[in-house]
């Protein structure tokens, strides 16, 4: 059984949609992908998603080139996609990541250090690219777009010089199956992340009895700029006062997260926090989130875990 794939056929349409833009920021694929559920295997989602990608009016395409960021400048973002960039853009990056600032005193003679030799190749490679890129844009009027997951610099120079003589519609139909590539690379690494829980975790503690606090009803819900707080999981503290793999990997963001505990049955009629809610921010949604309590009738503690 396919766990992530289940997954995304069975999620809330928006939702889906939603995680969709990630792969390919076209609002008509997301919605026609979407709309094609429910997939028999991965091959079919892929094999729905190229063809979609194929079958957009060509400003929907130009839109969702757009929304990558140029080959040798991967973006800062903490969102999934930016994630994603980052990781495919990786050894072009590695080649050229310099600015150039390495000295080169002790190279007048030819004794220059190893150093110094490699950020001067890497600034070059950076221009090259730099080169490229401008070239390419002015060339069609839009931005070079290739699958670059495991490319170096150099290649995606060439290549990018390579396509400078294609007429226009040759290039449109290079562009559409380049972006099929990235979003069928991306897809199959969203099915995937949608398969685990999100990495969020908790730990009540009652301080009074010096014991975990078991059963304690926990929810968590996400800040949503237009419906306020939405609730996106539910769940109980096991015997030892813990909650883990309790929240859906689907949908997991960077963003601002409210945790309530209810407290009320635990500490009885007379605590003065019946419930208590936390509020954190996610900005790395691949480093692991613990956010424990400590309890008693008249107070509680919280922090950043690990």
């Amino acid at each position: 059984m396919d766990r992530g794939l289940d997954v995304f056929n069975t999620l809330p349409a928006d939702d889906v949609r939603e995680l969709l833009l990630s792969c390919c920021a076209a609002p008509g694929w997301a919605a026609a992908v979407t709309a094609d559920r429910p997939y028999a295997d991965r091959a079919a989602l892929t094999a729905a998603a190229r063809a979609r990608i194929g079958a957009l009016p060509w400003p929907e395409v130009v839109g969702a080139v757009a929304a990558h960021p140029r080959i040798g400048r991967p973006p800062t973002g903490t969102g999934r996609d930016a994630e994603w960039s980052r990781r495919e853009q990786a050894a072009a990056t590695a080649a050229s990541a310099t600015d150039g600032s390495g000295t080169d005193d002790a190279g007048t003679d030819g004794s220059g250090t190893d150093g110094s030799a490699a950020d001067r190749a890497g600034a070059a490679v950076a221009a090259d690219l730099a080169a490229a890129n401008d070239a390419y844009e002015q060339r069609f009027g839009y931005r070079f777009l290739i699958f670059a997951n495991g490319r170096g610099a150099a290649e995606l120079v060439a290549a990018a010089r390579q396509r400078l003589h294609h007429d226009p519609d040759t290039e449109q139909g290079v562009v559409r199956t380049e972006l099929g590539d990235i979003a069928a690379l991306r897809l199959g690494r969203l099915v995937d992340d949608i398969a685990a829980p999100a990495p969020l975790s908790s730990h009540v503690l009652d301080t009074t009895t010096g014991t975990p606090a078991a059963g304690i009803a926990v929810r968590l819900d996400a800040a949503d700029p237009v419906d306020g707080w939405r609730t996106v999981a539910t769940g109980h503290t096991d015997a030892d006062g813990r909650l883990r793999d309790w929240v859906p990997g689907a949908g997991w963001a960077a963003g601002t997260y409210r945790l309530v505990f209810d407290v009320a049955d635990r500490l009885g009629a007379d605590a003065f926090y019946p419930e208590i809610p936390v509020v954190f921010t996610v900005r790395d949604t691949a480093r692991h989130h613990h956010v424990p309590l400590l309890l008693s009738p008249y107070g509680y503690t919280t922090y950043r875990g690990s």
